[in-house]
């Protein structure tokens, strides 16, 4: 790659507050030799209300155009241009359109750098409270059941935290779904409006989620890992009866211990029951 050679810029966005707008997005937006935006539209208006003046052209760069105009980017690079990818809010790659540009890019040999900023799924991460030394990203809930029961199972063991995003019209659905797969005990945030007026971060457990009504806006769910356990599902299930045995009563001895160890009250109840049939 030769000294002069120009850069691409993947440049995170405000995703509700325009103050998060940094210094430097601006800068490297003013500068920039091309822009290639989401949606051309957003961009100017970003630009009109805090008084940004690209010199550079814009064109746009979303989802149905990305390996059309992906090489002309990076063509556009390896001349020595300067060019930014922007989305219509957060950070392009996310669940945005950019890994098509950046990939060939890369492969390419040209320089890619970032100018970061907001994304709403880790903001949301970092107000839920949950551990997020490990964690995944699962983008937008399926729309179709089957497909969003599958993603819920594969989370009944998942130790890591996961980020969800879905939209308002689904998402009491789908979190009567996640219940029913992970029981009412698991705990969720629901961050709603990230960084706008009526931002609302509401941490609950699945149980008491699901009778949610009317929620509105841009919703993201940060669902809690599963805790290490301490035993296994047998193990739990002596535990049960043998407090039973000394006098507690079963299915109090079954919720402390579901929710010591995270698991199903519902599933562990009827484990107990199974074994006292056989």
């Amino acid at each position: 790659m030769q000294e002069n050679a120009g850069v691409l810029t993947i440049l995170s966005s405000p995703i509700g507050n325009d103050l998060d707008l940094s210094p430097r997005a601006r800068k490297e937006i003013e500068e920039a030799d091309l822009v290639a935006a989401e949606d051309t539209r957003r961009f100017w208006d970003l630009c009109r209300r805090e008084k940004i003046k690209p010199r550079g052209r814009v064109v746009s760069y979303y989802d149905q155009v990305e390996k059309e105009k992906a090489a002309k980017i990076v063509e556009a690079v390896l001349r020595g241009e300067k060019a930014v990818l922007i989305s219509d809010a957060g950070t392009p790659v996310i669940n945005d359109p950019g890994y098509v540009v950046v990939n060939e890019a890369l492969e390419k040999g040209a320089r890619v750098t970032s100018c970061p900023g907001p994304c709403a799924a880790v903001c949301a991460l970092v107000l839920s409270g949950f551990r997020a030394d490990r964690f995944c990203y699962e983008g937008f809930i399926a729309r179709k059941e089957g497909e969003r029961r599958k993603e819920f199972k594969r989370l009944k063991d998942e130790e890591r935290t996961s980020i969800f995003y879905e939209s308002a019209k689904r998402l009491e659905e789908s979190l009567k779904e996640m219940e029913e797969e992970l029981g009412p005990d698991r705990r969720i945030c629901i961050a709603r409006e990230l960084t706008k007026e009526h931002e609302q971060i509401l941490r609950t457990t699945l149980g008491e989620a699901k009778n949610l009504k009317g929620m509105i806006g841009e919703i993201a769910l940060v669902v809690e890992g599963r805790p290490e356990r301490n035993g296994e599902a047998g193990d739990f299930v002596q535990e049960a009866e043998q407090r039973a045995l000394k006098g507690e009563r079963l299915k109090d001895a079954v919720k402390e211990i579901a929710r010591r160890e995270s698991v199903s009250t519902h599933e562990l109840y009827r484990l107990v029951l199974e074994k006292r049939e056989k």
